[in-house]
């Protein structure tokens, strides 16, 4: 607490007598009810993955090349051709399926990049050619390019998704300075700027609006309908659509750092953010593929030599070194994720990477800031209980003191209080986190904060009679009473608890600053495991490391809440989620996924997503990794030809991408969404 605020004689306050001729209109409050009204589901971000692992992108004119040089390939193995003509024909669909792996392969080598894919692929199909092995020769690029395109179509899928938030980012806006008006690059708005945006334009950056009224539809950002009136002092969210009429806004943040801007650049790094199955599977696959390349020359080399059967030994080694190219394991997990993180965003959820997927499929542990989350976020007055004051003087005394103050409390003292309509203002406002506020008021010290503020100034307050959030005002070291307001639980709280329950999450935890009592109830009511109370954001912070350092290993802790005042637990747990992110720049900064509408129930959602992925990704790496080595051994041994071990590779890919493509379209149910003609 602030230590210029003197201590003063406990006598009557001069303050007090001086809002005594503060009259307000009577204040009915009216009782809660028990059910609030639904508010609408925000749904998709229409996009939210960008990855350019792949050479080359899905196109209708690689698709209709390739199926050729299949039918050809098929069409020359059963021409009754010999020798030179039988040769040719191979060549065809080799050169049609394969003209940009040789050029990528002389690349690789005039580069001395010896294990590059494409030369080791190149000089698999020379060395089949030479053994006379044609049909398999031509294979390994027909097939390998089937592969190919399967695992473009599905990341195009993802990437064509992002042109959607990119629609959103305009190129110019209308700058305002001293009564000009001139076009300038949206990019380099900058905070303090003036703008125009007319009518049924996109506001380029977030701002504040200074002029006009209008309503902003924020469909086309979230994917699903929310609009919104704005007025001068109202937020504008960049992004959103301008619907009636004409506003002047001023910039407070460039469009790089707007909410918008922050889900594109989110969206274009989550790639950088590999898991840790990624990683590993990497390492692992830098050492093996090496040595499959050494092991498939010496056997192409010594028994030959040996046994003199060049020939044979020759399709033997091709078909090692078209195992020794895994680079459609490590895609295929790639895609995997890529693909749960688009489905996110499809639900309204941005993901920052893949990393956070797999490190909330292992969360065990969920602790929930209580404001904002498992409740509204919307506090309303329910009782007033004056000392020595009227009640409207009470909520003045304490709305001027928090007048300033972005808490939700705060705003709902002060909506009450009509302190923002009085000429008496506060100074030397000292604001406290989970404490309260102090400030001097026409000379007299007031402080407005929780028991435990009232406690820290040795200040005897009163119990409350009634379960609420309490908010105790003194003057002048004087308790003059205190205001309790309630803060609805959202109607979706305890089904949202019980499904995390059952999909896994072992421990609930809630933490609030509000007085135990109220703390009780509500955990009671939601059935959470803990409950801790009456604490200080820094407090919070000290209870999620407690948790973090207690929990199972090769478990997570995730923490849940609204990035308004929890910004450094969001950083703190391993999964920092943010709920309400739509307007929230800080809060989508500061976690590591951001769920855009105020819908709590896309949280299970998004776990069940996560658990998904990464089963998928364990599968997805047995699968490819399984058929590898049994046509490892078995085409090394003899016993599959070199077309078949080709074929197989090829189909294990497809399967993968179809396992991937099914979690592009995972909605976060217990089901798996259809793919309708037309969508993506």
């Amino acid at each position: 607490m602030a230590k210029h605020l003197a201590q003063v004689e406990k006598k009557e306050p001069a303050l007090i007598e001086r809002v005594k001729s503060f009259r307000m209109p009577e204040i009915k409050i009216k009782a809660l009810s028990s059910r609030r009204p639904k508010e609408k589901q925000v749904s998709a971000l229409s996009g939210v993955m960008l990855n350019k692992t792949l050479d080359r992108s899905f196109n209708p004119y690689d698709l209709l090349l390739t199926i050729l040089s299949l039918v050809l390939l098929c069409l020359a193995y059963f021409l009754p051709t010999n020798g030179l003509i039988r040769l040719l024909s191979f060549l065809v669909p080799f050169l049609m399926a394969g003209y940009e792996y040789l050029y990528e392969a002389f690349q690789e080598a005039f580069m001395g990049i010896v294990l590059g894919r494409e030369l080791i692929i190149t000089i698999a199909c020379l060395m089949a050619f030479c053994a006379g092995a044609y049909f398999g020769a031509a294979a390994i690029v027909v097939f390998l390019k089937i592969a190919d395109l399967a695992l473009a179509y599905v990341e195009d899928l993802q990437s064509k998704k992002l042109s959607s938030l990119y629609a959103l980012r305009p190129e110019s806006a209308i700058l305002t300075k001293d009564g000009s008006v001139s076009q300038i690059k949206a990019s380099a708005l900058t905070a303090g700027q003036e703008i125009e945006v007319a009518a049924g334009e996109i506001i380029p950056a977030d701002g504040t609006v200074l002029e006009g009224t209008s309503v902003l539809d924020a469909s086309a950002l979230v994917g699903g309908s929310l609009s919104f009136p704005v007025a001068p002092g109202s937020a504008a969210v960049a992004g959103c659509t301008n619907i009636n009429a004409q506003l002047k806004i001023r910039v407070e943040r460039s469009q790089a750092d707007s909410v918008n801007g922050m889900l594109i650049r989110a969206a274009e790094n989550a790639w950088m953010h590999k898991s840790s199955q990624e990683r590993l599977l990497q390492r692992v696959l830098s050492y093996l593929s090496p040595a499959l390349v050494l092991i498939a020359f010496l056997l192409a080399v010594i028994p030959s030599l040996a046994t003199g059967e060049w020939r044979l030994y020759f399709v033997r080694a091709a078909i090692l070194l078209t195992v020794s190219q895994t680079y459609s394991v490590v895609q295929s997990v790639k895609l995997g994720y890529d693909c749960a993180s688009a489905a996110a965003a499809a639900a309204g959820v941005v993901v920052k990477g893949h990393d956070v997927l797999e490190s909330l499929s292992k969360a065990e542990t969920m602790v929930f800031d209580k404001t904002g989350t498992v409740t509204e976020g919307e506090y309303r007055v329910k009782e007033v209980f004056p000392k020595g004051v009227t009640e409207g003087q009470l909520l003045f005394l304490a709305g001027a003191a928090e007048l300033q103050s972005p808490h939700p409390i705060a705003r709902a003292i002060v909506a009450a209080s009509g302190a923002y309509a009085s000429e008496i203002t506060a100074e030397k406002i000292d604001e406290t986190p989970g404490r309260g506020v102090s400030a001097i008021i026409s000379g007299s010290c007031v402080y407005v904060g929780n028991a435990a503020m009232m406690e820290e100034h040795d200040i005897r307050a009163e119990s409350p009679s009634i379960p609420g959030t309490v908010i105790h005002v003194a003057v002048d070291g004087r308790y003059v009473g205190h205001i309790v307001l309630e803060d609805a639980v959202r109607d979706s709280a305890f089904d949202v608890i019980e499904e995390l329950r059952v999909e896994g999450v072992e421990t609930s935890v809630l933490l609030t600053g509000d007085v135990h009592s109220a703390a009780r109830r509500i955990a009671s009511s939601l059935n959470f495991d803990l409950v801790k109370a009456e604490l200080t954001p820094k407090e919070k912070c000290n209870s999620v490391e407690y948790l973090m350092s207690n929990r199972n290993v090769n478990t997570t802790l995730a923490f849940i809440g609204d990035g308004v005042c929890d910004d450094d637990a969001l950083r703190l747990a391993t999964v920092g989620i943010t709920l309400g992110a739509f307007d929230k720049p800080q809060g989508v900064e500061a976690a590591d996924a951001a769920i855009l509408s105020r819908d709590l129930r896309a949280l299970p959602k998004l776990y069940r997503l996560a658990k998904r992925a990464a089963k998928a990704a364990v599968e997805q790496t047995v699968l490819c990794g399984a058929v590898k080595l049994l046509v490892l051994i078995f085409g090394a041994a003899g016993l599959c030809p070199l077309p078949l071990a080709v074929l197989i590779q090829t189909l294990a890919v497809l399967v993968e991408s179809w396992f991937a493509s099914r979690l592009l379209h995972y909605d976060g149910e217990h089901r798996i969404l259809i793919l309708k003609k037309g969508s993506r």
